[in-house]
């Protein structure tokens, strides 16, 4: 068992692990959620290697990992509805379940046929397998029933001397994050599933679930990771539309929080809005509006609104209804606009749906 310094050498990690799973051999990798079994999932071999160190049966379905959606489709079947929630939710923390095409080894699809799917929001996964050109195998490394692993050392220290002896290579990245494991959505009907609970809950595949203010500044975070992937040219607003105390002030804490803002962001109810300068390649200052005691397009002039809205900034903006169709009209054609709105579903738990430019 060798074990690699991702941080040293991370060329010779990737070079490492690639010969090694070409080889059918099992590789220990980090992900975006947590540390993962690498092994080719078409070689049976290298599957029988990763069920017998997972103690798991088969019939018990085992994810893998793709780099792209043309690649899913080499191995599932996708009708729209799933490949909305492809080009919507991933790359992210979900495994997304459609019914397989019965193209890798036995122990990775389920008894009834379907397959997991990842796009891990991860350098390390989209290098390795863009190195393979093919899947690899994403399951926890852990055995079957225990908690899954953020560092190497928790991951060895429960380890017996046989279970080691089946691991070729270890690629250590550090300690990662405590994400949750992914969620996992079932897209084999026509209404979507939750079959495990992650960090980030869908509803559809424009909409996410919150029951905390924790995991709305989690859906803040992937929602901005989304919209910077896409590389929009105009200024950037969040629009941010629904229920009275529903989350919007935590979305854009929470927004603020990741661009780099180091002071407290407190609501600009009483001062519609607050400014806030940011060490950040793209951008140069952050806007937090909160539009709710402005009625009349007078106000907005007095304000001197569309100014704020210059190049190399980025806004989150509450209560866009206030705005009225002809301002909100304008403001689209000034800036690329991510409109989401909150709405409760009951007492403690709050939808968030979401559509970008297009």
């Amino acid at each position: 068992m060798i074990i690699l310094d991702a941080s040293k050498n991370y060329k010779q990690a990737l070079a490492k692990s690639v010969s090694a799973i070409k080889a059918g051999k099992l590789v220990i990798f980090p992900s975006d959620t947590v540390y993962i079994l690498a092994v080719d999932p078409t070689n049976q071999s290298a599957v029988d290697l990763l069920l017998s160190f997972k103690n798991r049966w088969t019939g018990k379905a085992i994810s893998i990992a793709v780099s792209d959606i043309n690649m899913a489709k080499k191995y599932v079947k996708l009708d729209q509805n799933t490949v909305n929630i492809y080009k919507n939710l991933l790359p992210g923390p979900f495994t997304i379940v459609s019914p397989g095409l019965h193209r890798v080894a036995t122990g990775i699809e389920a008894e009834n046929g379907s397959l997991g799917i990842r796009i891990p929001d991860s350098k390390f996964i989209s290098d390795l397998v863009n190195l393979l050109k093919k899947p690899i195998t994403a399951t926890s490394a852990n055995l079957s029933g225990r908690t899954p692993n953020y560092s190497i050392t928790s991951f060895i220290r429960p380890l017996s001397k046989k279970k080691k002896d089946l691991i070729s290579l270890i690629v250590d990245a550090g300690k990662l994050p405590k994400n949750k494991p992914s969620t996992v959505i079932d897209a084999l009907g026509s209404e979507i599933k939750i079959l495990r609970r992650g960090d980030l809950i869908t509803g559809d595949f424009q909409t996410l679930i919150s029951k905390s203010e924790a995991e709305t500044g989690k859906i803040a975070e992937f929602i901005l990771k989304k919209t910077l992937d896409l590389d929009l040219k105009k200024p950037l607003v969040f629009s941010l539309s629904g229920d009275l105390g529903c989350g919007k002030t935590v979305f854009s804490r929470s927004i603020g929080k990741k661009l780099g803002v180091t002071q407290k962001i407190t609501s600009p109810t009483f001062v519609i809005y607050n400014q806030y300068s940011l060490d950040h390649p793209s951008f140069k200052y952050f806007y937090h509006f909160d539009l709710y005691r402005l009625n009349s397009e007078f106000e907005f002039k007095e304000i001197d609104f569309f100014s704020h809205f210059a190049k190399n900034t980025i806004s989150c903006l509450e209560w866009p209804e206030n705005m009225g169709p002809g301002l909100y009209k304008k403001l689209s054609q000034k800036t690329s606009i991510i409109s989401l709105n909150f709405s409760y579903l009951d007492p403690t738990t709050r939808q968030i749906s979401f559509s970008f430019p297009k």
